[in-house]
C-alpha cells in the first residue's frame, strides 16, 4: 500500500533468504563485509559552490552551458548550480562522436563546456568542425589546465 508504513517483519521472505538472515555471519543482505563503496571515488560537487564558480567566471542569466559528464550525480549538481543563476544547461550525449557531437554543440551555442577528462577523445573529435569554440573546462583527475576540480577547491 502506498503511504502506509509497514514494518519489515511483515514482509514475507523467500525460503532461501530466511535461513541466511537467521545465521550470524552469513552472507545475507545485511552483512557488513558485502558493503563496498564505488570502485572509483568521485569528488562531490556542491551546487552552491558550482554556482559561485560560474558567477566568478562571468556567466550570467540567459547564457548556455554544455555538460559532457558521465556521472549523473555530478551532472545534476552542476545543473542545479547553473540553473540557480538562470543559465540554460544542455547535457550532451556522451556516446556521440565527431559530427554528431559537433552538431549538438553548434545547435546549443554554449559559451562554456564542461567535459570529463575520460571523454577527452570524444571531445577531440569536435576539433575542426565548429566555427567558434566555447570555453572548455575539464572535470575529473588528470587535467593539466582549466581543471574544474582545482577551481572548486579554491572556492572552499
Amino acid at each position: 500500500m502506498y503511504g502506509v508504513h509497514s514494518p519489515a517483519a511483515s514482509i514475507p521472505l523467500l525460503a532461501r533468504d530466511a535461513d541466511r538472515r537467521a545465521r550470524p555471519g552469513a552472507q545475507g543482505v545485511a552483512n557488513a563485509e558485502r558493503r563496498v563503496g564505488p570502485a572509483v571515488p568521485v569528488a562531490a560537487i556542491c551546487p552552491h559552490r558550482f554556482s559561485r564558480w560560474a558567477w566568478g567566471e562571468g556567466l550570467r542569466a540567459g547564457q548556455t552551458v554544455a555538460l559532457m559528464v558521465q556521472d549523473l550525480g555530478q551532472a545534476e549538481a552542476m545543473r542545479l548550480g547553473l540553473t540557480r543563476l538562470g543559465l540554460r544547461v544542455v547535457c550532451l550525449d556522451c556516446a556521440a562522436r565527431d559530427r554528431a557531437l559537433a552538431d549538438s554543440l553548434s545547435e546549443a551555442g554554449p559559451v562554456l563546456v564542461v567535459v570529463d577528462t575520460a571523454l577527452a577523445d570524444a571531445y577531440a573529435g569536435v576539433m575542426g568542425r565548429l566555427d567558434a569554440y566555447p570555453t572548455l573546462w575539464w572535470n575529473g583527475p588528470g587535467a593539466d589546465y582549466a581543471s574544474l576540480d582545482l577551481a572548486l577547491a579554491e572556492q572552499a
